[in-house]
């Protein structure tokens, strides 16, 4: 490419006949190098531009390339971290289905094995509620068929109407003692009458009831005294006596343990 300064130093060669007007060629030349000149600055200015430019695009590029690597790095680390969660989530759900089916089989075993428990329980207490009304019906049989084998014990008699009675007896002997008194009376001379008068006890037929009382009192005594040691006696061959109550079999059935801490023995 020409430059400004050869276009202005360039020479045309002189025709002889018919040539160009000189001086309109010089100014011609003066403007197109002028013109020219401003073009050529221009291009060198934009070609320095360009290359500015061309080594930004450069740069660019290269960034492009750099940032292009980061990103399908970036992206190639993400699709592996979220593989490696999903992974890791499947094992983890996995894993904790695994452990809630050993863990609901484990209290399967252990609601069947305390119902089986449970039930061995129930059937023991049962049997064991069972035992023991056998028993206390036993007891109760063997003390009715000791009850029927032993003579009842003969009811005692009422003091107050033994009493009564006593004091009538008395009351009708000492009568007919009186009568008999009043008939030997009237045969006997009246000397004897008046010393077996002087003879009669203190208190008249008062004191002699009283007497007969105290005396059939005394008696009432002293058969109380004897009784017990007969009863005693009773006691000691096994015979029940009428004056303790019949024993009942108390039968506890509160503190039976049921759940996971009986024991069946």
């Amino acid at each position: 490419m020409l430059t400004p300064q050869e276009v202005s130093e360039h020479a045309f060669a002189k025709a002889g006949f018919g040539g160009y007007n000189m001086a309109m060629v010089d100014e011609f030349l003066d403007q197109l190098t002028e013109d020219y000149t401003t073009l050529y600055k221009e291009n060198a200015a934009l070609k320095s531009k360009m290359k500015v430019l061309v080594d930004k695009v450069e740069e660019y590029r290269s960034t492009e390339d750099a940032m292009r690597k980061t990103l399908l790095t970036a992206q190639k680390m993400a699709d592996d971290m979220v593989k490696e969660a999903e992974e890791k989530r499947a094992s983890l759900v996995s894993h904790a289905e695994e452990e809630a089916r050993k863990r609901v089989s484990g209290l399967r075993q252990e609601v069947e094995a305390e119902q089986l428990r449970l039930t061995a329980a129930q059937n023991a207490t049962a049997a064991y509620v069972a035992k023991l009304k056998e028993l206390y019906q036993h007891e109760l049989d063997y003390m009715n068929s000791l009850s029927q084998l032993t003579p009842s014990a003969p009811k005692a008699p009422d003091p107050v109407v033994t009493a009564v009675q006593d004091i009538e007896a008395s009351v009708q002997r000492i009568v007919e003692e009186e009568q008999e008194d009043l008939e030997d009376t009237k045969e006997l001379p009246t000397e004897e009458l008046d010393a077996e008068i002087s003879e009669e006890k203190p208190g008249g037929l008062y004191g002699e009831l009283t007497a007969t009382f105290l005396d059939r009192d005394g008696e009432t005594e002293r058969k109380m005294k004897v009784n017990p040691e007969r009863r005693a006696a009773d006691r000691a061959e096994g015979a029940p006596s009428a004056e303790e109550p019949t024993k009942r079999l108390n039968i506890d059935l509160e503190h039976l343990q049921f759940g996971k801490d009986y024991e069946i023995k």
